[in-house]
């Protein structure tokens, strides 16, 4: 009975192993994991040269809400080659590209006018 021991445990040790994988992966919930790369999550305000002044409001998956005192806008945001452009649903674009702990923006309008416009410039910081 004793020289059974073993392979009787060494039996259980393989249907054990065989039936327990554990429980699938689950997918990732956009709003509850990590930041996508390179995104700038949270708030945010830019000042551009010409004066104006937007808020960002930029979420885990790359949504993000801007306010302007006159214009309000949603879109997507992804990063690309080390920048990242942001595209809103009123037409316009805009390219951040970090510079320490803040980002060099250039902003077009209409999103068409890209590469052929010269951008406004503005500079992003983290909101408080």
């Amino acid at each position: 009975m004793i020289r059974l021991l073993p392979v009787a445990l060494l039996g259980v040790i393989v249907v054990v192993a065989q039936t327990t994988r554990g429980d699938p992966p689950r997918p990732a919930a956009r709003e509850a994991g990590p930041p996508a790369a390179g995104l700038p999550v949270g708030k945010w305000k830019v000042e551009f040269a010409n004066g104006v002044k937007e808020g960002y409001h930029i979420g885990n998956g790359g949504e993000f809400n801007v306010e302007q005192p006159e214009r309000r806008a949603h879109g997507v945001a992804e990063a690309r080659g080390g920048a990242v452009v942001f595209r809103s649903h009123d037409d316009r674009i805009e390219r951040w590209t970090p510079v320490g702990n803040r980002y060099v923006v250039e902003h077009w309008f209409p999103a068409s006018q890209v590469p052929i416009a010269t951008p406004v410039l503005g500079i992003a910081e983290r909101a408080p």
